[in-house]
């Protein structure tokens, strides 16, 4: 039978006898067997340089242009040492060693997987946020004294799941907002939106259903 690709990994498999280059596809299908089980790179923020050391798996950041997000391999490639690129699928988990945490292939960007009892907190500098998927199950400090708007964006843009959990956390003097996007409802109302009650005071924002999404906290008032 012909050769075909099997689920999961895209391994190939069910080779004709004497198949061309079938050595071929087997040595390539068993790199990426080495690389993602058990999976670990050892940074996916650090640029790549530009030779590895034996057995390197990297994360290419986000930010590097050609390959960005992709694994990186120290292997070879026609008998010399090279860097092989896989390019991520949904799903797919790695261990970073220089941040000793799991994180998770999803819509297109590696984020943390949430561990029991230990959340992420990142700092929000600029004047308007809208959130994004790296901000899952996170406490966002607003730290400036300018006023902040956050914003919560609609499903078709950033498909976070029914039960997402997100912090709110008023650091500096500026008033702190939080705003629904059009066709976002926050508790129940489209397009709402609330400050929060001044410095030091926090809310929390959770997804409950498609596009509807709950406020609860220290607020200045109602929604609106």
């Amino acid at each position: 039978m012909p050769e075909r690709i099997m689920p999961g990994l895209g391994l190939r498999a069910f080779y004709d006898p004497g198949q061309r280059d079938w050595g071929t596809s087997v040595s390539e299908d068993l790199r990426r067997l080495s690389a993602l089980v058990q999976a670990r790179a050892t940074s996916r923020t650090a640029a790549l340089p530009a030779s590895g050391t034996e057995g390197q798996i990297a994360i290419l950041p986000a930010t590097s242009g050609a390959n960005a997000n992709a694994l990186a391999l120290w292997d070879e490639v026609d008998g010399a040492p090279s860097w092989v690129y896989l390019t991520p699928q949904e799903g797919w988990q790695v261990w970073i060693t220089d941040e000793s945490r799991l994180v998770r292939f999803t819509a297109g960007a590696w984020t943390s997987v949430p561990r029991p009892g230990i959340v992420t907190i990142r700092t929000l500098t600029a004047s308007s946020y809208t959130l994004e998927m790296v901000d899952l199950g996170s406490i966002l400090e607003t730290t400036g004294s300018s006023a902040v708007t956050v914003t919560i964006p609609p499903e078709a843009e950033i498909p976070f799941e029914i039960g997402t959990l997100i912090n709110v956390t008023q650091v500096g003097a500026g008033i702190a907002t939080v705003a629904a996007a059009p066709g976002v409802s926050l508790n129940g109302v489209t397009e709402g939106s609330i400050a929060l009650d001044g410095q030091w005071s926090g809310t929390a924002l959770v997804k409950r259903g498609a596009d509807a999404w709950v406020i609860q906290g220290a607020l200045a008032g109602a929604v609106a």
